[in-house]
């Protein structure tokens, strides 16, 4: 691209980057744009927008965030499908609704199944304390006093109240006190077998228990993501049909197999068989944490 000082229109120049969701350009000696995505966002019409749905669909993202940290917490990827997860909500008022988009939920998380729990201490346990740095300076003398009643506290009940009231009350020895949110910290610790992030929405834990059926699928979108990662290689179109071949042993090639119905649709496979194929140079793929070879053949659109 010429530099700023160049007296002559700019040149033509475009920045093409081919990841199968746009090509950007924009043309020079004019302002016309090409490219929608290089325009500026339009002015909102606030007569239409619909507020309550927004609300509602910025709970969904709350509720997946929420998910998405504790599967993080775990360390289980993403492609790693779970059992199921508990949504444990601080208003139960919205569960109905949100109820309606546990697809929505379970396809985000990659979770089997959606479930709503009432006491979210079934999964977690709390663990509250006082902030020393905002609370020393303002309780002084007091602070042994705040400490013995949150170690005796229902820290679900008290950490609920927080989040709906921006504060809590808390009867000491020598008379109430009202804390406010940011003067204590809440600490939580998911029970065995689960893994669990909170936010002002409510708590969120997915189970942890992954099956080896679980695992073969894991292992097989994995695969899966190899296989689009090398379509984007090849720059193939969207309708670009494939012959894959995998030559592996192990849990990653029996996965393939087992799951082979699923790799063809994903990919857009016209076959998949588990031999080379000739005149194709092999690629090592990553499939969990084995590699196989796979051959991949552009045959048709």
């Amino acid at each position: 691209m010429p530099a700023d000082g160049d007296e002559a229109d700019r040149a033509v120049y475009a920045v093409h980057r081919r990841d199968d969701v746009a090509n950007l350009a924009v043309a020079g000696g004019g302002s016309k744009l090409e490219s929608v995505h290089l325009a500026d966002y339009p002015t909102p019409d606030a007569p239409l927008i619909d507020e309550k749905l927004s609300t509602r669909m910025n709970l969904v993202r709350e509720i997946v965030s929420l998910g998405r940290s504790a599967r993080m917490g775990a360390k289980l990827k993403v492609r790693q499908p779970l059992a199921k997860v508990e949504i444990c909500l601080a208003d139960a008022t919205r569960q109905p609704w949100l109820a309606e988009h546990a697809g929505l939920i379970a396809e985000e998380l990659n979770v089997k199944k959606v479930e709503f729990a009432v006491r979210a201490d079934e999964y977690v346990a709390y663990t509250v304390l006082p902030d020393l740095k905002k609370l020393g300076p303002k309780l002084g003398k007091r602070l042994p006093l705040v400490k013995q009643a949150l170690a005796k506290v229902d820290a679900a009940a008290l950490l609920q109240q927080l989040e709906s009231e921006k504060r809590a009350t808390l009867e000491l020895a020598d008379g109430p006190l009202v804390l406010e949110s940011d003067e204590v910290q809440v600490r939580l610790q998911a029970k065995p077998g689960w893994a669990a992030a909170h936010g002002a929405s409510g708590v969120v834990v997915v189970s942890t228990d992954v099956t080896p059926e679980l695992v073969a699928e894991g292992l097989a979108r994995d695969f899966v993501h190899s296989v689009q990662s090398i379509r984007k290689d090849l720059n193939c179109a969207y309708t670009d049909r494939l012959a894959l071949g995998v030559v592996g042993d192990g849990e990653a090639a029996a996965a393939i197999r087992q799951f082979a119905d699923y790799v063809r649709g994903e990919t857009l496979a016209t076959s998949l068989d588990f031999a080379p194929i000739a005149g194709v140079e092999a690629i090592e793929a990553s499939v969990g944490n084995q590699t196989v070879k796979l051959f991949v053949q552009v045959t048709k659109s």
